[in-house]
């Protein structure tokens, strides 16, 4: 079959390396990625691949240089929360004046123009650039993270009290490493027709669920409180998180409160042709983070 050149941005993150990686295994000999830092991603230059820089907040022209040849190209969402329409629209545009051949996009599930949630509005805006972008178009919407459960369990299990204003809200929770599988066999297909995916695990979990998860792996009983959105922001600003942070994190559990995470679907089962991880693999994988709280870079 003809060669393609298939591009994939944001290659020195963990989601883009994962990424290549299958690509790579996949035997995939044209592959492209850009990076604003190159440097970080040498190693990937030095097993063949195309390495280029580029920073989404220069011109759609220089934009535009950057993708050339790419038959099909991944665009991973960056993480300027609130700046994300601008940015990605800039490269939806130069993506379709290079002559780029089928855009795919890292979205988020159930995308929509909220004002609950800066996160869930950046993903919908450039959905919306993406669908009147001109290109054959591919949207892969991924749920929770599985990964990010690491962030708050450990300290609940070790204070024996988490507290969410998530009430019920339940989350299909999939791993990093499903979604990067998921991502480069669709980057990798050869439809040309539109098509969305809702990326996410096996099942549906509450916090209720997921903590009645960690107390059988660990022995250790977290109660749930349930709290107010004011009480819960102000837990996130203690947190640590950066400025602007724990609003978007708020703004995404109460999006999740309106049954917007609880999707399952079988998209990695189609793509990839292997079952997602479940979050309770996934935990008893961790468990000695789960006790200790000592996380690495690879979590």
């Amino acid at each position: 079959m003809t060669a393609r050149t298939l591009l994939v941005t944001g290659g020195s993150g963990r989601l883009a390396r994962g990424i290549i990686e299958h690509l790579l295994d996949r035997g995939e000999d044209r592959i492209v990625t850009t990076t604003r830092s190159p440097e970080q991603a040498a190693d990937l230059a030095a097993r063949g691949v195309e390495v280029r820089a580029l920073d989404f907040d220069e011109d759609e022209t220089t934009i535009a240089r950057a993708l050339e040849g790419a038959d099909r190209m991944l665009l991973v969402s960056t993480h300027a929360v609130g700046r994300r329409p601008e940015q990605h629209g800039k490269v939806v545009r130069a993506a379709a004046a290079a002559g780029v051949g089928h855009l795919l996009y890292t979205s988020a599930t159930s995308p929509a123009p909220t004002p609950l949630s800066p996160i869930v509005s950046d993903h919908f805006w450039t959905e919306l650039a993406i669908f009147g972008g001109g290109m054959p178009w591919t949207i892969l919407r991924h749920n929770m993270y599985a990964e990010h459960l690491l962030l708050f369990l450990p300290a609940a299990l070790e204070a024996c009290e988490l507290r969410t204003s998530l009430g019920d809200a339940a989350r299909a929770y999939v791993t990093r490493a499903d979604c990067a599988a998921a991502d480069a066999a669709a980057l990798a297909s050869r439809w040309t027709d539109h098509r969305i995916y809702d990326i996410g695990g096996p099942e549906a979990l509450s916090i209720d669920d997921v903590l009645s998860i960690a107390e059988e792996l660990t022995g250790r009983a977290v109660a749930h409180v349930r709290t107010t959105d004011e009480k819960a922001l102000a837990a996130y600003i203690a947190s640590g998180l950066p400025a602007g942070f724990p609003e978007s994190a708020l703004g995404f559990d109460v999006w999740a409160r309106g049954g917007h995470h609880a999707i399952v679907t079988s998209a990695v089962r189609d793509l990839t042709g292997q079952e997602p991880e479940a979050a309770r693999s996934y935990l008893t994988r961790k468990l000695d983070v789960l006790r200790t709280g000592r996380a690495t870079v690879a979590e």
